[in-house]
C-alpha cells in the first residue's frame, strides 16, 4: 500500500508506505510517482517518506526498492526525511539497499519530529 499527499501550505510531499509491496504494486508506485513529481516544483518542498508500517521486502524486490530510493535522492527537494519503519528487519534492509543514498536522508521517528526539525530551520 502506498499513498501520496501533497501539502502545499506546509510545502511537504508525503509518501506513506505500508505492508508488503509486491512487483505489480511497485511498478504502479514508480509510474504514479514519476507522474506526481511533475505536478509541483520539488525544490520548494520537503520530502517525507513514512515507512512506519512497511514490512521487509522480499529478496526479488530489493532492486526495485533501490530504484525508488535513487529516484527520490536524485530529485531536487528542499530536504529529505524518512519516518523509520517499526520493523527492525525493514530498517536494516533499507540501510543495506540504500547505501550512500542514506546520507542525504534524515531519519526521524514521527511526523511530529520532522515538523519540529523544520520549524527549527525556519526559525533559524
Amino acid at each position: 500500500m502506498y499513498n501520496f499527499q501533497l501539502k502545499p501550505t506546509e510545502k511537504v510531499f508525503l509518501i506513506t508506505m505500508g505492508g508488503l509491496i509486491n512487483k505489480q504494486e511497485s511498478d504502479n508506485y514508480m509510474e504514479d510517482l514519476l507522474q506526481k513529481l511533475h505536478t509541483f516544483k520539488t525544490s520548494e518542498y520537503y520530502f517525507v517518506l513514512d515507512t512506519q508500517e512497511l514490512k521487509a521486502s522480499t529478496q526479488d524486490m530489493l532492486d526495485e526498492e533501490k530504484k525508488g530510493i535513487e529516484l527520490l535522492v536524485k530529485t531536487p527537494f528542499k530536504g529529505r526525511f524518512n519516518i523509520a519503519s517499526k520493523a527492525l528487519i525493514a530498517n536494516m534492509q533499507a540501510k543495506r539497499v540504500a547505501g550512500n543514498a542514506l546520507k542525504q536522508i534524515t531519519t526521524v521517528q514521527s511526523y511530529d519530529e520532522f515538523v519540529s526539525i523544520i520549524n527549527l530551520h525556519r526559525a533559524g
